[in-house]
């Protein structure tokens, strides 16, 4: 059993505490085993394999920009964003958002407990899958590609303010992005995202170096906009819709109750 099992669960006892000791978890009842599972195991699956497939998107999303940037203009061997912004996008302006995701809740915990059947769909492993993987791929390329295509298509009288103008879009899609994989959006993902858009407001006026403030007016912000709703609303909608055709297990479970 102990070289089978998958986590290792001690339950304290009158022969002593080493086996709880040396248990990846320990609990003193064994009925506290059912929370455990049921509520507690299945939700850090799912949650894990959102955040994990999110984390990858996060990369990947950039680098399409940059690919897509570097093909447009002959493949020149520069990098279109640099120095801070790099820093910041992988630690300031998309961290909080996207660990926010580990508050998700897809049911209840007495809804969990009730419905043993909602922790048995987790082993047909549909939750992190290479099917999923390709969508958080296609998502990535869709996004990125369209960020760039449609900065330089339509926005080619502003190239001077390109990296701001696909830096913010990138940004505000990604905190955009934290809003469509959730189940319930509660008050600390929110909290997470508004403070995530502030600072990235305050360092636009911060860091000179990188952004240029004397063309931020009504129209830059229109730019902004558009962008946004260009990359991230097609997904969105899609997946409302895909949802509302094949629900998901956890639907299909509790509408039979």
């Amino acid at each position: 059993m102990i070289l089978e099992s998958n986590v290792g669960i001690g339950i304290v006892g009158k022969e002593g505490k080493q086996a709880s000791l040396a248990a990846d978890f320990s609990i003193n009842q064994f009925s506290y085993l059912k929370k455990l599972i049921l509520w507690h195991g299945r939700q850090s699956y799912k949650r894990s394999a959102v955040l994990s497939q999110f984390v990858i998107h996060r990369g990947l999303i950039i680098s399409i920009i940059q690919a897509v940037f570097s093909i447009i203009f002959y493949f020149v061997a520069i990098p279109i964003y640099n120095g801070y912004l790099m820093l910041g996008y992988a630690t300031i302006y998309t961290s909080l958002p996207v660990f926010s995701i580990v508050l998700d809740e897809d049911t209840g915990v007495q809804t969990a407990l009730d419905y043993p059947p909602l922790y048995k769909t987790l082993q047909k492993g549909r939750s992190l899958s290479f099917k999923t993987f390709l969508i958080w791929v296609w998502q990535s390329i869709f996004q990125g590609g369209l960020i760039m295509f449609t900065c330089i298509t339509f926005f080619n009288d502003s190239f001077a303010n390109i990296v701001t103008i696909t830096f913010s879009a990138l940004i505000i899609v990604e905190l955009l992005n934290v809003y469509s994989v959730v189940n319930k959006f509660n008050w600390k993902m929110l909290l997470a995202s508004l403070a995530t858009l502030i600072l990235y407001v305050i360092s636009i006026y911060s860091f000179r170096t990188y952004f240029d403030t004397s063309y931020i007016n009504y129209e830059f912000l229109w730019k902004i906009v558009a962008l946004t709703v260009a990359s991230w609303l097609p997904l969105h909608i899609t997946k409302v819709i895909v949802e509302c055709i094949d629900p998901p297990e956890q639907k299909k479970i509790l509408s039979q109750r």
